[in-house]
């Protein structure tokens, strides 16, 4: 189904409350590893909200994608939450806690780059969704630098039988290691096999919902198979920081009509939150 078939719901938002900042050691443990869990750090009308919106456009049992088959690791469905209740005021904070992070104030702030619900299905079902591999999220961004966070965040509670993600602690410092499709049918781990003794393994979380995992681009990382028999719901966000720009390569997770090669990214689609 396109994404311009699927209707756009009507839920009553509720007022956005409670949002809580990063705290310090939260910050030096994401610097220390690459990646951080922050503790309901939404709060649960918010959760509710975003959860309900997501089962209006993707199905109670999540099986609505925007682009079927595209993924083999969970349907993806694009949010596009900037000026959208909720969703609006939730990439602004991850926005303002990726500046915190990284003292992005020294630089040139956070830009949004993508929204998205995140549904990973039973395995055992026909369209289920097995593990996804050890992997770099940087290379498939065509940005001509790192420092880019995923916020993936939790719209139920999950357990790692419902293919919650693992982390290799401190690879965020190694630098870049190819694009996940250069692979074959192996993982980055196959090709770094030392990398696994110097990055120790977070193991796979358990998450409660509002709970929100923040990771580098950089980090390795992969999930684990969906066998808990119901859809693990998901909503994940990344922030680019503002100074990036295109390399003029392909992209996988965005559409590269008007940008120019090495020129800042379009302020329309990629705004500056913080």
């Amino acid at each position: 189904m396109d994404q311009t078939d699927i209707a756009e719901p009507s839920l009553p938002a509720p007022e956005v409350t409670g949002l809580r900042p990063i705290t310090p050691a939260e910050i030096t443990h994401y610097n220390r590893h690459g990646w951080v869990k922050l503790d309901r750090f939404l709060p649960e009308p918010l959760v509710d909200y975003m959860l309900a919106y997501a089962k209006e456009r993707m199905g109670e049992n999540g099986s609505i994608s925007a682009t079927p088959g595209k993924f083999d690791y969970f349907n993806a469905l694009p949010v596009l939450g900037l000026g959208k209740p909720v969703f609006d005021a939730v990439l602004r904070h991850f926005a303002q806690t990726a500046v915190d992070v990284r003292n992005l104030r020294k630089t040139a702030g956070a830009r949004y780059f993508l929204d998205f619900f995140g549904v990973k299905l039973p395995v055992e079902q026909t369209d289920g969704h097995g593990k996804s591999d050890w992997h770099q999220d940087f290379a498939a961004q065509v940005s001509d630098r790192s420092g880019g966070m995923v916020f993936w965040t939790a719209l139920a509670d999950l357990t790692p039988q419902h293919g919650t993600m693992a982390y290799l602690s401190g690879s965020h410092r190694e630098g870049v290691m190819g694009d996940y499709r250069t692979y074959g049918e192996g993982n980055l781990l196959d090709v770094y096999p030392e990398l696994i003794e110097t990055c120790p393994s977070s193991g796979l979380q358990t998450l409660a919902a509002g709970d929100v995992v923040i990771h580098s681009d950089l980090t390795v990382h992969m999930a684990g198979p969906n066998t808990s028999g119901e859809a693990r719901w998901t909503y994940l966000a990344i922030m680019n920081p503002a100074d990036a720009r295109w390399t003029g390569g392909p992209a996988i997770s965005f559409d590269t009509a008007g940008l120019t090669h090495l020129g800042e990214l379009d302020d329309a689609r990629f705004p500056r939150l913080a």
